[in-house]
């Protein structure tokens, strides 16, 4: 007696395709980046106000080809150093102009520059209240040797025409930085250390730091109560070098806020998961019911 093997029903034939669904969902999750990673090719630029006297500025960046300003910082007082932000490659027009005023008016300081792809900047206001100006600071964020970090110097007190930024039985940071003009990044070993900053005919400052190997950072001098002050500001963090960190001050105490490299998406994972299991699960269901017609014819 001849026996017609039985058609393949219509369950299985819905597994299949249910399976073949799921293993399309495994591999585009797989794929996709997650929401907030940084776009290649993006430069990492801040701002940082630096001019004794002058009032809370709003620091924009307009870009040269068209379209609307990028706010960089909205009300920025001395001391200020906003976190880093995400900036397309090209050429931009910075601008200063006091917090809260229209766009149309006449800044208090402009200038242009160019951000390059992977390149960090600092855009900072230096330079006193009678002769304040925009410099465009690159900021390298060469990993540092193992065991140190890098570390440069921004003197912005008014009350110093140089400073020296020493740790307390340990290097010298900075010898002499002249009011205004940036440092150099230079080694350091990474640890614990008590900074003093002192100028001629002030009194000296100091505060503790926690120097992380691997960290790059930026001391910023400010005027503080009649005499010195030094901020902290991490510009990267560990191997990764991907810039971190601000401070936003108004002359006073410090703060670190920034812009993180990537950020873990969990719903992703579970759904990654989700997915994974649904298609072993229905691969092996599957399986059985193949099992069981080959068995019955």
């Amino acid at each position: 007696m001849l026996v017609t093997p039985p058609r393949a029903r219509p369950q299985s034939r819905a597994w299949a395709v249910v399976v073949a669904v799921l293993a399309l969902l495994l591999v585009s999750l797989s794929c996709a980046r997650p929401a907030s990673a940084a776009v290649p090719g993006d430069a990492w630029v801040r701002a940082a106000h630096l001019v004794p006297g002058l009032g809370a500025m709003e620091v924009t960046a307009r870009p040269a080809a068209g379209g609307d300003p990028v706010v960089l910082a909205a009300s920025a007082a001395y001391g200020d150093v906003a976190p880093y932000q995400r900036l397309t490659p090209g050429d931009y027009t910075v601008e200063l102009r006091p917090a809260g005023a229209a766009l149309t008016t006449t800044p208090v300081l402009s200038s242009t520059f160019s951000a390059t792809s992977g390149a960090a900047y600092t855009l900072a206001g230096l330079g006193s209240l009678q002769s304040p100006r925009l410099a465009t600071l690159q900021d390298d964020l060469t990993p540092p040797a193992p065991g140190t970090v890098s570390v440069r110097l921004l003197p912005a007190a008014s009350s110093a025409a140089a400073v020296t930024v020493q740790a307390a039985n340990g290097p010298v940071l900075a010898q002499d930085a002249v009011f205004g003009q940036p440092t150099r990044y230079a080694s350091v070993p990474a640890g614990k250390w008590t900074l003093q900053a002192s100028a001629e005919g002030l009194a000296a400052a100091s505060t503790d730091v926690d120097l992380t190997a691997g960290g790059i950072y930026t001391l910023a001098v400010v005027d503080r109560d009649g005499g010195l002050g030094v901020q902290v500001v991490t510009d990267a963090a560990g191997a990764a070098t991907m810039p971190v960190g601000g401070a936003q001050t108004g002359g006073g105490g410090t703060a670190s806020g920034g812009v993180g490299s990537t950020s873990w998406v969990p719903g992703r994972e579970v759904a990654a998961g989700l997915a994974a299991f649904l298609v072993v699960g229905g691969l092996g269901l599957l399986a059985r019911r193949r099992a069981t017609v080959s068995h019955a014819s």
